[in-house]
């Protein structure tokens, strides 16, 4: 199998002139793509990063953060993606915990956390370079990489070397790295590709954040594939901009999330968006509401609607395709080559309609997690994989989520673990306890709401627990209500029962 930097390359010569990718008016075709990653991988190189080493990236979606992307599989390095969400404090623990030689970052950006503080962990970091404009002591990427030249570069890269390093929250409050190889990420597009239908003849539209895994798989797809692929401009997001770009570029595909399903079905209702061209609508990171569905599939009634299942760990381990007198609330079959198994605590099969934990075997999975082997170890069964979702088979065959066994909040498709919000709200010298819990939203999926409880004499005050998260949390992670009540519902083992806050408040 290729490596992805094999990948390209092939595509090099067999697309030589066809636009790979189409950002803002530049265009860049598959040959002139293939030689820009030669000489990022020789900038890269320049930086005294090899195989093995890894390299952050703290970018907006452009095509420099693809063939930054590319330039890291062609050297043997491994791309780590930095959540641009992240407060400067989070940012330096990626950086510190994943040993990133090499920052390569959005000049404003840099500028922007520097001057928050950021400061990596560790002492592995080691240079930092500027994309675009931004402070002048940083060196320029762009200088650099065009001063290289555009010959191959010669490395010894395999197909299970690991080429990116992807962080997701942690339970315990710190987020974990998964380490994802070559193959894993090459099968992922594949797979889709052959689920889908799309080909080479297909124009996608990059929408969704290249630092999440969702967005690099329409990246790895796209240009495995041989497609055009347009990246939409994220410093100027509006939803009217998103309608124009996919009519601008033609758009046939792309991934989306159920908040923005919703604008699509709202512009091809108003007659804003011809609903023969979307061909394929990819949706996944939080559920789709069945209002939501039924709209998209009338709008769009020669659209393949695909709601998608999976996680960082896992790739895309089961999709559905919605149409009329689909089945409703599942997550459907398990896709091409993945073997999802319903697992009891003693690692036996569950019966049909049995809730179990949903255990994954396939080509997708991760290798492990960064230096945390007690994590790998714990969430691997064998070459089953769990990330702690708890679901039940049909006698039908199909699957059904029915509740996270980590308490997780996803918003906006952004994953939310509690323990680290509760973390946060705690470190107030008023608060004795918190709780944070998911409750439905309709645009965002699910809200983050947090309750606290105060130390005896203490009062609390909102407006101070929501200035301590601004400074410590991503924004998507900070409490959009926060609740104070006298006591929190505790149970027999001390903790406090996340589940009867959320009924409360549901009910309130």
């Amino acid at each position: 199998m290729l490596t992805m930097g094999e990948a390209l390359a092939t595509n090099g010569r067999r697309y030589r002139d066809k636009v790979a990718l189409w950002f803002d008016d530049v265009k860049v075709t598959y040959s002139e793509l293939d030689r820009r990653v030669n000489q990022a991988s020789r900038a890269l190189q320049s930086l005294g990063v090899g195989k093995g080493d890894r390299v952050a990236l703290l970018l907006m979606n452009s095509i420099e953060y693809v063939e930054l992307y590319f330039a890291c599989a062609r050297t043997g390095a491994v791309a780590v993606p930095v959540n641009l969400r992240l407060a400067p404090a989070e940012m330096a623990y990626v950086l510190g915990h994943s040993e990133s030689r090499v920052l390569i970052g959005d000049g404003q950006l840099l500028q922007g956390a520097l001057e928050a503080g950021m400061r990596p962990e560790g002492g592995a970091l080691e240079k930092i370079v500027r994309v675009g404009p931004g402070p002048d002591f940083l060196p320029s990427y762009e200088a650099l990489r065009d001063a290289q030249s555009d010959t191959p570069v010669v490395a010894d890269v395999d197909e299970n070397d690991p080429w990116v390093l992807v962080y997701t929250s942690g339970t315990t409050g710190k987020p974990k790295g998964a380490l994802r190889s070559h193959k894993s990420n090459l099968m992922i597009a594949l797979l889709l590709a052959a689920e889908f239908g799309i080909s080479s003849d297909d124009v996608g539209l990059s929408l969704l954040p290249m630092f999440h895994v969702n967005g690099l798989w329409l990246v790895s797809l796209s240009l495995c594939l041989g497609t055009t692929m347009s990246i939409y401009h994220q410093r100027n997001f509006h939803p009217v901009r998103v309608i124009e770009e996919i009519k601008r570029h033609g758009a046939t595909y792309s991934m989306f999330v159920p908040s923005l399903l919703t604008f699509l079905a709202d512009a091809a209702e108003r007659g804003t968006l011809d609903p023969g061209q979307l061909r394929v609508m990819i949706t996944s990171s939080s559920p789709l509401s069945t209002t939501l569905r039924d709209r998209i599939v009338a709008d769009f009634p020669n659209a393949h609607l695909i709601d998608i299942y999976g996680a960082t760990e896992l790739g895309a381990v089961t999709w559905i395709r919605h149409g009329p007198g689909s089945v409703i609330g599942s997550i459907g079959l398990p896709a091409l080559a993945q073997d999802v198994r319903i697992l009891r605590e003693d690692g036996s099969d569950a019966d049909v309609d049995e809730v179990g934990e949903l255990y994954c075997g396939g080509p997708t999975l991760m290798d492990g997690y960064f230096k945390n082997p007690e994590a790998t170890a714990q969430a691997f069964r064998g070459r089953y994989l769990a990330v702690g979702d708890l679901a039940r088979r049909s006698a039908e065959g199909y699957l059904y989520l029915v509740d996270r066994k980590t308490d997780m909040i996803i918003t906006m498709g952004e994953n939310v673990y509690p323990t680290e919000v509760e973390e946060v709200l705690t470190q107030h010298p008023s608060v004795a306890m918190a709780a944070v819990v998911g409750l439905h939203d309709d645009r965002r999926g699910e809200e983050v709401v947090a309750v606290v409880s105060p130390r005896e004499g203490h009062d609390v005050k909102a407006e101070e627990l929501q200035d301590l998260c601004a400074r410590l949390l991503a924004d998507y992670k900070r409490p959009r209500r926060i609740f104070v009540w006298p006591e929190l519902p505790i149970g027999a083992t001390g903790k406090v029962l996340r589940r009867a806050v959320r009924e409360q408040l549901s009910h309130a």
